[in-house]
């Protein structure tokens, strides 16, 4: 093969998945596998039970109210 080619995908539990359809050619191979940003695209409910303190609904419902009386009549 005389052709640079780009398989463009990602690698995971071990195993290569490629973004498309891979080239009908053969020849010399090196995988190099560049780590990018991990993409959030998960729930809200993801982060649920992740806070470093965990409050209560009381206690979350109590600062709602505290805050919303400090605001006043505006």
């Amino acid at each position: 093969m005389t052709q640079t080619l780009i398989i463009r995908g990602r690698y995971t539990d071990r195993t290569f998945i490629p973004d498309g359809r891979l080239p009908d050619a053969e020849g010399v191979a090196e995988l190099i596998i560049t780590q990018t940003a991990q993409q959030t695209g998960g729930s809200v409910a993801d982060a649920f039970g992740t806070a470093s303190v965990l409050r209560s609904g009381e206690e979350i419902l109590a600062q709602v109210r505290a805050d919303r009386d400090e605001w006043g009549d505006r």
